[in-house]
């Protein structure tokens, strides 16, 4: 008994696949002009135009694709975003740089 949309490889499934492609391919290419919106609304709403173009680093955290959340935590861009956050929002500049010391552990594991 088949489900509701035909065989494996039929017309119908390619059709969904095909569907499920082109929004993700809009969701993707829409996504830097919220980040852009957003950091315009947090400047000129809040003033926010200093510790709001961090949100800017979000953008190629999003078109990789991670095997995990250890993986996208590791990245370096991950890492110099949470470096950044320490020191401007909580002043942790001394220790915080030490997170740069969980590069080489993501490379050598292999988890990016």
């Amino acid at each position: 008994m088949s489900d509701a949309l035909g065989p494996e490889g039929s017309y119908y499934e390619t059709k969904r696949r095909e569907e499920e492609r082109r929004l993700k391919q809009k969701s993707d290419a829409a996504y830097p002009v919220v980040i852009t919106v957003l950091y315009l609304i947090l400047g000129a709403c809040f003033g926010l135009w200093h510790p709001g173009w961090l949100i800017f680093l979000t953008i190629p955290l999003h078109y990789i694709h991670f095997k995990s959340l250890k993986a996208r935590l590791l990245h370096p861009v991950s890492i110099v975003l949470i470096y950044l956050v320490l020191g401007f929002f909580f002043h942790l500049w001394h220790p915080g740089w030490l997170i740069f010391l969980l590069i080489p552990l993501g490379g050598i594991y292999g988890w990016f």
